[in-house]
């Protein structure tokens, strides 16, 4: 049988083309690399090497085995990775969520229950959380509403109600809810990575202009220190665990429907009983 650390140190020395910098290379010393060259000489049976009192090469033969060593070395890399990768997914339970509030929340919930299992979770369009539910993407998905499709189970995991978050000299800073049409037109600060709500104001809003930042730490100084209206939810300490609106801001309710969300919890009929176990 070949030994694979040898046709290893075999294919270093075709690629260095010397005894001493494959030594180097392979953090072994020159002599048991030679004992290893000669090991593997009479593994194959014939000659691999021509030899000279002062130098060792490839021959002819030599070439063409560690042509072909490099290439089953490879594919034997590739294997080995597909095998692990394939073992972790087994072993991962993957989010997807339309929203980063609540995922914190559903991450600590899994891991309770299935503590061996690694989670990772990714923020996306509802469109590819609906198609990654069902090709197998994710185990679990977070979606503000709850698909009418028989291949899937829901179940109600919480609530998120947007308000804009205004300053308290704004002229509708003394109102006690407001509609998004109100607001359409005015400059507003807005920070990139809150999901689908992001697209949401947007076209909800298209006569206005929007700061948008993808930097957490500027966007708060923002909200902070300048007199542009923002957005805020119920579950801005989920986004933003270290920090609360800014003292001279008042969060005032939108009241359309579409910016007060209910989330559900949704996954395969398959993955049924697992998503039961975490509202036990």
């Amino acid at each position: 049988m070949i030994d694979y650390n040898i046709l290893e140190q075999f294919v270093t020395f075709y690629q260095t083309g010397t005894l001493r910098e494959t030594a180097k290379k392979m953090h072994i010393s020159q002599p048991a690399l030679t004992r290893n060259m000669q090991k593997l000489e009479a593994m194959f049976e014939v000659p691999l090497f021509h030899r000279t009192k002062n130098s060792i090469s490839l021959n002819e033969t030599g070439l063409l085995v560690a042509e072909d060593a490099s290439m089953l070395l490879k594919q034997t890399e590739i294997m080995l990775r597909h095998a692990r990768d394939f073992d972790r997914a087994c072993r991962t339970i993957k989010l997807g969520s339309c929203t980063p509030a609540h995922v914190a929340e559903i991450i600590q919930r899994i891991t309770a229950f299935y503590p061996t299992s690694a989670i990772a979770s990714e923020i996306k369009d509802i469109s590819q959380l609906l198609e990654g539910i069902k090709d197998g993407t994710y185990q679990f998905v977070l979606l503000p509403f709850c698909p009418e499709d028989d291949d899937l189970y829901c179940r109600k995991w919480g609530e998120e109600h947007l308000s804009f978050l205004l300053p308290k000299r704004h002229r509708f800073a003394r109102r006690k809810a407001l509609s998004i049409s109100e607001m359409n037109g005015e400059n507003m600060l807005l920070f990139q990575d809150i999901g689908f709500w992001h697209d949401l104001v947007v076209d909800k809003m298209p006569d206005s202009r929007f700061l948008i930042q993808t930097e957490r730490y500027t966007f708060l100084e923002l909200v902070e220190n300048s007199t542009m209206p923002g957005f805020a939810t119920d579950a801005f300490r989920n986004i933003f665990p270290d920090a609360s609106p800014a003292a001279d801001r008042i969060a005032v309710p939108i009241t359309d429907p579409e910016f007060n969300v209910s989330y559900y919890l949704v996954c395969s009929k398959a993955n049924q009983s697992k998503l039961k176990a975490l509202f036990q």
